[in-house]
């Protein structure tokens, strides 16, 4: 997977930790995997996202249904966590699409206050995208046990279509927590149900493809490979 390290003061972090294990669900193109050294690292970085979102460059508020506010390219902060974190996204492509390269086309956190939401969305130009879990907030509703969770809601995904080939009759549902990386192919359509908590509920996405691609995300623009 690699051997690159990341210093935080006296202590060391590999940017892929010996043994560690990536896991199918149901839809065998979705891939999830934990860091267990996640405490080490998610609170300077929960602090430098909450600063961003602020007020800065990368602070990018659209409306309730997307995703709460955005804080763009995560690779710029001036943030080793930030930049460990996109690390070990780019490593869990190469190791899925089973190449030596890799090109972040499009990145962001996602910082959702109470009854923001992601409206249902696929993402275009790239092979795969990359959620990371960084902190789910305040505690679900017993009464509401599916609020603020990832949903993915597709009819090409078997585990979505019990029933019958191609109908769309039950959703695929990730137990995700702090430090759970998820890698999925970017067509598959997902939302995330509104969130009501009160403390913010944050993740960090990638779409990466193996070449870069003319143009820009959100764009008409020329879509091929460079």
């Amino acid at each position: 997977m690699g051997t690159d390290v990341f210093q935080f003061g006296i202590r060391k972090i590999r940017v892929w930790p010996r043994d560690q294990a990536v896991q199918r669900l149901d839809e065998p193109r979705v891939l999830i995997t934990d860091f267990a050294d996640h405490p080490h690292y998610h609170p300077r970085l929960t602090q430098r996202i909450l600063s961003l979102e602020q007020g800065s460059e990368f602070r990018d508020a659209l409306f309730r249904g997307a995703c709460g506010v955005k804080v763009r390219h995560p690779g710029r902060w001036a943030c080793v966590e930030a930049e460990l974190v996109q690390a070990r996204a780019v490593a869990l492509f190469k190791h899925v699409h089973q190449c030596d390269s890799a090109v972040v086309d499009d990145s962001w956190a996602s910082v959702y206050h109470k009854h923001d939401y992601c409206a249902p969305h696929s993402h275009t130009r790239v092979q795969s995208s990359v959620l990371y879990f960084l902190d789910a907030g305040d505690p679900p509703d017993p009464d509401d046990v599916a609020a603020g969770r990832f949903c993915f809601a597709d009819p090409r995904m078997r585990a979505c279509c019990p029933e019958q080939e191609g109908r769309m009759t039950s959703l695929l549902v990730p137990d995700l927590r702090p430090g759970t990386m998820m890698l999925f192919p970017a067509e598959f359509v997902h939302h995330v149900n509104p969130y009501l908590g009160s403390r913010p509920r944050i993740t960090l996405s990638w779409n990466l493809a193996v070449t870069a691609i003319r143009g820009r995300p959100g764009t008409r623009e020329d879509y091929r490979p460079a």
